[in-house]
């Protein structure tokens, strides 16, 4: 085996033509893992300067976007659930948001055209602070629905706007899927197998 290697490194020394051709496969070796790195959807760039802008762009996502809600499946869709968002400093109760939607809406709970009202801290959701809350309003039918979103809620004086549930859930989980797609790049040039996120 020792005599093999000796004769062809001998043979290639003195051959001016077999370097080229080394060299030849070389490159042909260097262009062919730069096609692999390119169909994998990896920038060709040490693995030092990729793993630096993918975990910078994951801290700027979680600077930008503080909360995140996180979804485990895609949300149900929700047509006839709207929403008001506040800030945690108005803490409206219950009977407050009852009472406006009563005056938007006379006898709206008796009735039976608004079903339910749930409050949702978003802040706990996340674990964050200084994040909008939510109530959800739950209407019967879609002309309930179209009449509250054209005319809001005033609670202590202030007008408050109602969209649509589905609207809100569908940029939330948008902004997740963002999210999970670069902590994915991330733990990939970490050499990490990407897990789920709790």
């Amino acid at each position: 085996m020792q005599q093999e290697v000796e004769t062809l490194y001998s043979s290639t020394t003195g051959n001016p033509s077999m370097h080229r051709e080394a060299g030849a496969l070389l490159v042909d070796m260097e262009t062919l893992e730069e096609t692999q790195t390119r169909s994998l959807g990896r920038p060709v760039r040490s693995s030092k300067q990729y793993l630096r802008q993918v975990i910078a762009e994951y801290e700027a996502l979680d600077r930008e976007l503080p909360c995140l809600r996180r979804f485990p499946t895609p949300p149900a869709a929700q047509p006839l659930c709207l929403c008001m968002e506040t800030s945690p400093e108005e803490d409206f109760t219950h009977l407050e948001v009852l009472e406006a939607l009563e005056a938007e809406l006379p006898g709206a709970m008796e009735s039976g055209r608004v079903t339910s009202i749930r409050f949702e801290n978003t802040n706990v959701i996340c674990g964050t602070a200084g994040c909008r809350d939510r109530w959800l309003i739950t209407v019967a039918d879609f002309q309930t629905r179209s009449r509250l979103l054209r005319c809001g809620l005033r609670l202590r004086g202030l007008g408050h706007p109602l969209v649509r549930h589905d609207e809100l859930l569908l940029a939330d989980y948008r902004l997740h899927l963002r999210r999970s797609l670069v902590r994915r790049r991330m733990l990939e040039a970490l050499g990490a197998e990407p897990t789920a996120e709790v």
